[in-house]
Order: structure tokens, then sequence, then C-alpha cells
């Protein structure tokens, strides 16, 4: 599809060729009856002509001294444009053009003429795109090195490519990257090319970081319109813009030490800009401490400039307990939160909570709970009457991770205390307290305990779709999948066309069916609700949904090339799919085939979604299978902490300390994944390594 030339021309007559008559001229619009005839197309025929004749044709000095002379004066036309107002400026915009016409006609190898022309063809009505790029190509055809022409190209190209949009067209996204590359190559100190040739490159990461490179060795440029009608009003060719993206782009290509370097220069030149301290956080959680040491200088010294920085704050905090200075640490801002508190009271409670997850990180729970606690009091949020509505989102804030705290250290009552006690903060109305005591109930394996609260959560809250999926879920946990599917069948085919809602969504439900049947092991079930799913599915990004749940079923109903095959044939279609790239690796590593490939797909997700636990998950699983043990449990750790109630992760972990001989740590984790199975099969086999161990 090609883009809308209307659109087109506004943003080239905007932004694109700067050339002074295109801005602020305040032409006047001509009377039809003053309207000059209109200039035919030359490209075709200024091309039949160079076709004919050859480039490298033998030109006189006097036509070449004539063209020249044709050349300055289409020149002088251009330049007297951006001083008139009268309504003879398209009569100018028209002997502009002849001047340059006969100059190309004198000496068809200059290539500056065709240049000329293309820049016209843009700026002066009727702005025609096509016929600037068919200039532009002339002028590059006749000579390679010609600057004007390559930026055109490159500039078009690149808008007709649809960057920043979502949806690129790739056979013009090579284009402009072709271009694009003759300019860094005409001038290798150009920003404007380095940076569109980064972005060109999202899914090449080393030339990616290449062209950030040289773009931060780039000259200044002021010219930054074109660039920002493209990538956002906000962007700039700044060498800092480009030092952030340096940083970020060495962190998602897992170049951690790297990124420190870069991200501490950013950090001490903007230290208010928050994507350069939490890239900066990111990369020195994957760090050595005397790596992570590094960044404190530039933190201390951003923090001196902006003391009320709490984000930078907790930066310096985190690396000093990194590096073992729990005491100094704590002291360090336990002293920021009292001057804090007296002037800036949300922000000492932030720390406060900050605080907490360091505790909470270092294993001191008690702390990390009273820290959390001292939050809400210096918010003034009492525990025992209502929130305000002002203060009801920081209290969930704060106790969503005092029940995370509990839950970590295995204090069940701990937790369920805390959430009752939320009841009291958030009030009847919030459902909050019920979703957290259901999930507690089902991490726990009381099942029974949960269902009779989601019954109760259903009759408070009747119209929350959410706790009626909830409820079948915990039906098919207890072995009563049939019911489960009944309440969700029971409300197929009453979707209301003037009135509609996801509750009553039949490609929703089919898709959730099919996903209740899965957890049942009961693929061929699965399977076929799945396809009831893609048969309702509207757009490709509802078939890809309903083709991931297909596969899913394939896969428990022993279909190991149907499911394969159906995962291939979403990732040739979108090959970034985050979790067709997981769940097709995962599948691999499970039967024990292709481990390398499956490696690679695990890691591709990961590199769109570094923090999502089922994905470490993989990746740890697929470290186990080629025998990489540390890093095997280095992920499956890194999985445990934004997931510490999964069954799966502690029993893959507890298989990884076997293997590393690890005995009395490997049956620790298989008793806790017992505690938080909910699958019959999964139950069994923990039942049996953990009998199996006991008995050697």
């Amino acid at each position: 599809m090609s883009i809308n030339n209307t659109v087109l021309s506004f943003i080239v007559l905007a932004v694109l060729v700067p050339m002074g008559y295109a801005q602020g001229t305040g032409i006047a619009r001509p009377t039809p009856a003053a309207t000059p005839r209109p200039v035919p197309k030359l490209s075709s025929i200024l091309a039949k002509n160079l076709e004919t004749i050859g480039p490298n044709i033998e030109v006189s000095r006097e036509n070449r001294e004539q063209a020249f002379a044709k050349l300055l004066e289409g020149q002088r036309y251009v330049w007297s444009l951006s001083r008139t107002r009268s309504a003879n400026a398209l009569e100018i915009v028209r002997m502009a053009k002849q001047a340059f016409q006969k100059a190309v006609e004198l000496d068809p190898s200059l290539a500056e003429g065709y240049t000329a022309l293309a820049e016209l063809s843009l700026s002066a009505p009727p702005n025609d795109v096509e016929e600037s790029l068919a200039l532009a190509l002339i002028a590059v055809k006749v000579d390679k090195n010609n600057f004007g022409s390559n930026r055109i190209l490159a500039r078009l190209y690149t808008i007709k490519s649809r960057l920043n949009t979502g949806n690129p067209d790739a056979a013009n996204a090579e284009k402009a990257k072709s271009y694009w590359k003759e300019i860094s190559r005409l001038d290798p100190r150009n920003a404007e090319a380095w940076a569109f040739l980064s972005e060109f490159y999202r899914d090449d990461p080393e030339n990616r970081i290449a062209a950030l490179k040289s773009w931060i060795g780039s000259a200044q440029t002021q010219e930054t319109r074109f660039y920002r009608s493209v990538m956002g009003g906000q962007a700039d060719l700044s060498p800092e813009s480009a030092t952030i993206l340096l940083g970020a782009a060495l962190v998602d290509a897992k170049r951690f030490s790297e990124a420190v370097d870069v991200l501490n220069q950013a950090v001490a030149d903007d230290p208010e800009n928050p994507e350069a301290v939490e890239y900066l956080s990111r990369a020195i959680d994957n760090v050595d401490a005397k790596t992570a040491a590094t960044s404190v200088q530039a933190i201390q010294a951003a923090i001196y400039a902006n003391p009320g920085n709490t984000q930078l704050i907790l930066l310096l905090a985190k690396i000093q307990t990194r590096a073992g200075n729990a005491a100094e640490t704590s002291k360090f801002l336990n002293d920021t939160i009292a001057r804090l508190a007296e002037q800036d009271k949300a922000a000492a409670a932030g720390l406060q909570i900050g605080l907490g997850e360091i505790y909470g990180n270092a294993e001191r729970y008690d702390e990390a709970v009273a820290e959390f606690r001292k939050a809400l009091t210096t918010r003034g949020i009492a525990t025992d009457k209502a929130a305000t509505d002002e203060e009801r989102d920081f209290a969930i804030v704060v106790f969503e991770r005092i029940i995370q705290t509990y839950k970590a250290a295995g204090r069940f009552n701990d937790a369920r205390t805390a959430i009752l006690e939320s009841q009291k903060v958030l009030g009847d109305e919030d459902s909050f307290t019920d979703r957290q005591l259901i999930a507690l109930y089902r991490e726990n394996g009381k099942k029974a305990e949960a269902l009779q609260a989601v019954k109760y959560a259903r009759i408070r809250f009747p119209d929350d779709y959410g706790f009626l999926r909830t409820e079948a879920m915990v039906l098919t946990e207890l072995g009563r999948v049939d019911e489960g599917v009944a309440i969700v069948k029971s409300l197929l085919g009453k979707q209301n066309p003037a009135s509609p809602s996801i509750m009553y969504d039949d490609f929703s439900n089919h898709l959730f069916i099919a996903i209740l049947f899965g957890e049942a092991k009961r693929g061929k079930d699965s399977v076929a609700a799945a396809n009831q799913a893609i048969a309702l599915a509207t757009d490709d990004e509802r078939l890809q949904i309903a083709q991931l749940t297909l596969a899913t079923g394939q896969q428990v109903a022993g279909d190991f090339v149907g499911a394969e095959t159906t995962l291939r044939g979403i990732l040739k279609r979108s090959p970034q799919n985050p979790i067709a790239l997981n769940n097709l690796g995962y599948f691999l590593v499970e039967r024990g085939q292709k481990l390398e490939e499956a490696l690679k797909f695990i890691q591709q997700a990961l590199a769109v979604d570094p923090e999502n636990s089922a994905f470490l998950d993989s990746l740890g699983w697929a470290y186990f299978k080629l025998g990489k043990l540390e890093l095997a449990e280095e992920n499956l750790k890194k999985a445990l902490k934004l997931d510490p109630a999964s069954a799966t992760l502690h029993d893959h972990l507890g298989d990884v300390y076997e293997k590393q001989g690890k005995s009395d740590l490997a049956r620790q984790m298989w008793q806790r994944a017992l505690g938080f199975s909910s699958d019959p099969e999964q139950t069994a086999g923990l039942k049996q390594k953990i009998l199996g161990k006991k008995s050697k």
C-alpha cells in the first residue's frame, strides 16, 4: 500500500526541502485567469534523452558554460521567491524550472540541474512527489555522489516506508536505508543519516549499535524538522539523544558492561532523563558489583545537582547494597527520607517503598514490610479507615508489596492478614481484596477455599467477567473442567450488537474454553475450541492469538508436528511475536529437539520482553537441557523473583540443583513446588522425586 500522496506532499512542503520559498512566503492564490499553463512533467522526457545520448556524453566547453549559467539563473529565481509575496510567484517558479531544464538539455551530465528540478517538484505547486523521485533518480544515475538527490531519495523513501508507525513497508524501507547509506558515505559525520540508519537497523543489533556510535561522533546540526516529523515532535539529532539510544541498544543486546559505561555519561549529562536512569538501572542489575560501582560517581554528581530525584537515589542505594554497604545504604536512605519528608511527603514515601524493596531482595522481610508500612504513614494513610480517592492508588501499590513480601517469605497467614487489612483502607466497593485473596489461596494449593472466595466475589461483583473466568479456572484446577466450561458456554450467542461486551464476545469465550481444556490436559477438546475461535477471528491479531492457543492444544494432544507447524506459520507472518517464539522454543526443548534453534527462539522472545518470567523459565530450561547448569540456575532464579509462586519454576530449579549435586536444595525446591502445584500429573512427579531422594 503506498502512502497517500496528498499527505506526503504536505509533509514534504512543510519540512523536506528547506529552500526558503517553501516557508512563510505568503504566496497569493492566483485568479483563474492568471493561472499559468501547467508545466509538463520532465522526468520521462529527460530520462529518454539521457538514455539516448548516454550519461558519459562529451559536452563542449561552450555548452557546459551555458548550462552553468542557466543553473545560476534558475537559482536566482529560487532565491527571489523567498522575497516575493505577489501573485507572480508561480510565474517565477515556471521560469526557474525552464532555466533548470535548459541547463540539463545543454549538459545532460549536470546532476545539480536534475536535483534542482526535483526540489522544485516537491516544494512548488503541484508538489509532485513521484516526479521528484524520478528526477532525483536521474541525478544519482548521472552522478552517484550527488548529495542533494541522494538526500531527497532517502527522505522520500523514509516517508513511504512508514517508519515509526508500527506497520513499516519493507520494500521502501530497504530503499530508504540504501540512500541513507549513501549519505553516510558522502558525509560520514551526517547525524541525520546515522540517526535514520539506527532506526532502520532495529532488527539488526550490531549494525544499530554501530550506527548509533557514528551518530554520537557526528557534527551538530540544526536541521531537525524532517527527523522530528517522522520520529515525533520531541525527537532531536543531538549526540545526547544518541547516547541514551546507544545505551538502550547495548542493554537490549545484553552488552551490559558497555551499556554501563555509555549510560553513566548519559545520566551525568541529563540526570532528569528517566529513560537514561531506567536503562542504567537495568544494566547495573546484570553486571558484577565492581562494574556497577563505576556508576557511583556519575550518580552522586547527578544527585548533587538534583537532590530530589528519587529514581537516582534508589539506584545509588542499589549499587551500594550490592557492594556490601548495607548499613551505610540504610542510613543514607533514612537520612534522605527524613529530609524529604519535610518538603515532599510523596517523594519520601516513594523512597520508603524503594528501601523496602532493597530489604526484600536481601530477604530481610520484616524490615521490608516495616518500610512499606512507614510509606503509608508518611503519606498520611491510616490502616483502620477508608482512604480518600487520591490515596487509593498509592495504598494499592503498598499493599501489593506487603502481600508479595509475605508470599516470598512463605508466610501464608501474614499475607492473608495483610489482604484483609487492605479492605479496611480500600473499602467494600473495591475488588482488590477479593482478587488478592483468591490468588493467595490458589498459589498455596487451597483450591476449595479459592472457589468459595471467588463465588463470594461473583455475588458482590456480578458483572465482573474476570471473576467468572477465575471461577471457571479454579473449577478446572479442581478437576471439574466441564463445570468450568459450562459457565463460559452459558455466555455464548448472547452478544448484543447494539451494546457489545467482552463478557459475551464469542471469540473470547471459545478461546478461553480452549485454554480450560488445555489446562485439563484434554488436548483434542482444546483444539476443537481453538478452531472455533479461529473461525470467528475478525483480524490478524485475533487470528494469531487463537493460533497460539491452538498450538498449545496440539502439543497437549500429542500432535507435536501440528503444534510446530502452527507456530512456525505465525512466525512467518509475524517474526517478532514473542509468545510464538517462546512457545516454539519451549516445545522443542521439552521434546529435546533442535535445542540450539530453540535457544535462539527463546532469546528472541526475551529481547522483546526481558522481564517475562515464563520466557526466563524457558531460557533456563533450555540451558538445563544443553548442560549449561550455571546459566540455567541464573535464569530460573531471575524468573522466581518475578513469579515466586510458580510450581514449574521451583520444579525446574530443583532439577538443576539435582544435576549440580545439591540434593538438599533440590528437595527444598521440589517440596515448595508441591505446595504450589495444581496439576495432578506434576504433583505425582514431584512426590516421586522427593521420595526418591529420601530413599537414597
